[in-house]
């Protein structure tokens, strides 16, 4: 049988070759039929194992993501993250002070609500850390008062200071005092009519801890 060496093209004076049609014809006529359907049947024998293993992965996925979704399997790093603890409005009566540093922040649009509500504390010996700006929820409040265990008591003076403001428990554990100041608030209690005694934080819609863990 012919094969490609056998062909032999028409050479130019000037050295050129060019291949007729004859000669393309001989030339790649001398593939063996047996060779090319040999490799039509190993590129089809490739296509269906690639598509096998495909269908095999898509289903072993299917499988495994169904029973994570059912709890029957679980993969490590992929377990459910635990509920967050609720927030609870400290029960009992607890002292008044005013020993911890408090923060000032505007939670509104108005200028300078923060610095002016900073200077009239720090003027009742509020120990004052700073002002600055900080979203909330919702700005249409007198002001929310937050801080840890250790900052209860000055939460309490600030409270009794800014009558409508919400105590808001958090789990910080030093005794800083933030308050975040809203549109409603519109000026401190006079000095003479803040009582001193102790008494319970007002967190106004949120559950009232027990009271051993208050006392934790």
């Amino acid at each position: 049988m012919p094969s490609p060496q056998d062909a032999n093209p028409r050479r130019e004076a000037d050295g050129r070759r060019i291949f007729t049609e004859n000669d393309l014809g001989r030339y790649f006529g001398a593939v063996d039929p047996r060779v090319l359907a040999r490799d039509r049947r190993r590129r089809h024998r490739r296509h269906a194992i690639a598509l096998v293993l495909v269908a095999l992965v898509v289903v072993a996925t299917a499988v495994t993501a169904l029973q994570v979704l059912r709890g029957e399997w679980t993969i490590p790093g992929w377990e459910a993250a635990p509920p967050a603890e609720p927030i609870l409005c400290p029960a009992g009566d607890v002292a008044f002070s005013k020993e911890s540093t408090v923060t000032v922040y505007n939670g509104t649009t108005i200028g300078g609500l923060a610095g002016d509500v900073a200077n009239a504390l720090e003027e009742r010996d509020f120990i004052i850390g700073g002002v600055g700006n900080q979203g909330f929820t919702t700005s249409n409040m007198v002001a929310v008062v937050i801080s840890g265990a250790a900052g209860r008591e000055t939460s309490l003076a600030v409270q009794r200071s800014i009558d409508g403001s919400v105590y808001l428990p958090d789990d910080r554990e030093d005794d800083t005092v933030h308050i975040i100041m809203g549109t409603k608030y519109s000026g401190l209690v006079p000095e003479d009519g803040v009582s001193t005694e102790p008494g319970p934080l007002d967190c106004q819609r949120l559950q009232t801890e027990a009271p051993a863990a208050a006392r934790g």
